[in-house]
């Protein structure tokens, strides 16, 4: 899910329980994040034994499911989705899903429930920064994002503001005051942020969640970063589920053709598996060697792929014979700075297009413009470019007024004339069909290299042209490319030389450093990631405090 995006319409999950809840259910969903594949009722699944241990376990290592179970108990089991209650943790806000499932056939058919209370979204999610959850900072909400998710401000007052009010998952309401000030002006939320920021021990990094329904109902929730995720041993689902004996469940629920619990979670494994997407994956015959990617979830909650060789295909425990859960070992084309298995699910994963027609023809095309200049620049001395124009114009003239077979000239040249006067093109005419052949070889170089290097494109931006964007400094304005920079102490290093005053944006304390984004709002730098400020940036400011 990209940060701060402004959506109409949502994805649709089914199956929560109560008649007013669809405006929960969409935040429940912002909070679980958009790799969480959430069943719906009455779907067909496969549920599998391992993977429900291993969320259960915790970490995922090699030595996870080599557990020898209690039970004779399949390695997947058909099963149907009988209801689905959608939960958050008390202490963390961390979000799960009890979903109760049916071993298959089923007795009767399970009906697809309608949902009769859809209405239209819009929301925005920004990552906390340091100047966001500071004892003495306001939450600065992106200009867009206040137009477009909150209730419009009246501009006519001195200082604008409002009072939100918005429930969180746990139905409790947080109150926020609106403003809109400062110099230069911007969104904020004042009175109530500290409050909510101690509240829900947020730290940088965790995520902050507004939705709005088009009623006019406000809703607020949290996406704990990562680092910030609570040890699985000591949540609800751990203990419910352990306690219970998931297993003895599951497996006398098969025998008696009676329903059973489990507790579902984002950021854990996907235990429960739609049944046309498993059959798809298997289908797919993966084999050692096989490309693929995957996708993650990013640290500022983004979404990455990445992209992969399978090295080996075996199972993962010697006491699950034949089965798909991760059975597939992989190898990463590059190093990631958040955590990836070594050994994946088919059907988490998708095949890699060995070539791009698409990708080959950009290469393909800006390969020929750049052989294209290449040659002009050779034949310009040869033959000035502004006797081409001139000259052509004279033949076209002369073609409208006088016979066909008495003049005929191309780049101002009669090829009428005799073999010895046109000698002096026959070098440029040489020189044409070499290169012209240079350009066709390098050409189909150019396609073989882009099957075999994919994957090295894929991880570099294919960029033509160089970003430069505008420093200001008390008058004086010079241009910096961002692309060079590997990050922003790198780039402040280089504008302390660019403007002779080394050491001193570093140390704060004479000169501060903002930036315009593509909205038009000043912001300060480095509270962003850098990709993302080189993204939005449009011009950096050097002020003196």
């Amino acid at each position: 899910m990209a940060n701060n995006q402004i959506m109409n319409a949502q994805p649709k999950f089914r199956g929560t329980e109560g008649v007013n809840r669809y405006l929960y259910d969409q935040l429940w969903k912002l909070c679980a994040g958009s790799l969480f594949d959430l069943p719906i009722i009455g779907e067909e699944v496969y549920y599998f034994p391992q993977g429900h241990i291993e969320q259960l376990v915790a970490s995922a290592n090699d030595n996870l499911c080599q557990l020898k179970p209690i039970f004779d108990i399949s390695s997947r089991i058909h099963c149907n989705v009988v209801s689905i209650k959608l939960r958050v943790e008390t202490n963390t806000d961390e979000v799960y899903a009890k979903v109760s499932l049916l071993p298959c056939p089923p007795e009767v058919e399970i009906p697809f429930p309608n949902d009769n209370n859809e209405q239209n979204i819009k929301y925005f999610t920004k990552v906390l920064t340091a100047s966001d959850i500071g004892p003495h900072g306001d939450f600065i909400l992106f200009k867009k994002d206040a137009i477009e998710c909150l209730p419009p401000l009246d501009m006519s007052q001195l200082i604008p503001s409002q009072e939100i009010a918005a429930k969180d998952l746990h139905d409790h309401v947080w109150k926020f005051k609106h403003t809109f000030r400062g110099t230069p002006k911007r969104h904020l939320f004042t009175s109530g942020w500290k409050e909510f920021v101690k509240g829900k021990n947020l730290t940088v990094g965790d995520s902050f969640v507004f939705l709005r329904g088009e009623n006019g109902e406000s809703r607020v929730g949290i996406r704990k970063a990562s680092h910030q995720q609570s040890d699985m041993s000591s949540s609800v689902i751990s203990k419910e589920s352990m306690h219970h004996g998931f297993i003895a469940s599951a497996s006398n629920a098969i025998h008696t053709k009676c329903m059973f619990d489990v507790f579902y979670k984002p950021k854990s494994s996907k235990f429960i598996v739609n049944c046309d997407k498993f059959l798809d994956a298997v289908n797919r015959k993966l084999n050692t060697s096989s490309r693929f990617t995957m996708k993650f979830e990013g640290h500022d909650f983004n979404e990455i792929i990445y992209s992969g060789t399978i090295v080996k295909v075996e199972d993962f425990s010697i006491y699950w014979k034949d089965s798909e859960w991760r059975n597939l070992q992989v190898q990463w084309d590059e190093a990631a700075t958040i955590p990836r298995p070594n050994k994946v699910s088919p059907w988490e994963i998708e095949p890699l297009i060995p070539s791009s027609n698409i990708l080959k023809s950009v290469i393909r095309n800006n390969k020929r413009q750049r052989e294209i200049n290449e040659f002009v620049s050779y034949a310009g001395p040869i033959i000035s470019k502004p006797d081409y124009n001139d000259q052509m114009v004279q033949s076209t003239k002369e073609n409208s007024t006088t016979n066909a077979s008495s003049s005929f000239r191309l780049f101002g040249v009669d090829l009428t004339a005799s073999t010895k006067a046109r000698d002096v093109l026959e070098p440029l005419e040489s020189y044409q069909k070499n290169k012209t052949s240079e350009i066709f070889e390098e050409e189909n170089l150019d396609q073989i290299q882009a099957v075999t290097s994919l994957t090295e494109i894929q991880r570099k931006e294919i960029s033509f042209t160089t970003s430069s964007t505008k420093v200001h400094m008390e008058g004086v304005v010079r241009t910096v490319d961002l692309t060079v920079f590997n990050g922003y102490n790198h780039m402040i290093v280089e504008l302390e030389k660019l403007f002779n005053i080394e050491g001193k944006l570093h140390m704060h304390s004479q000169w501060k450093l903002t930036f315009k984004d593509h909205e038009g709002d000043m912001m300060l730098v480095g509270d962003d990631p850098w990709p993302k400020f080189c993204n939005i940036v449009k011009e950096i400011v050097i002020s003196s405090k």
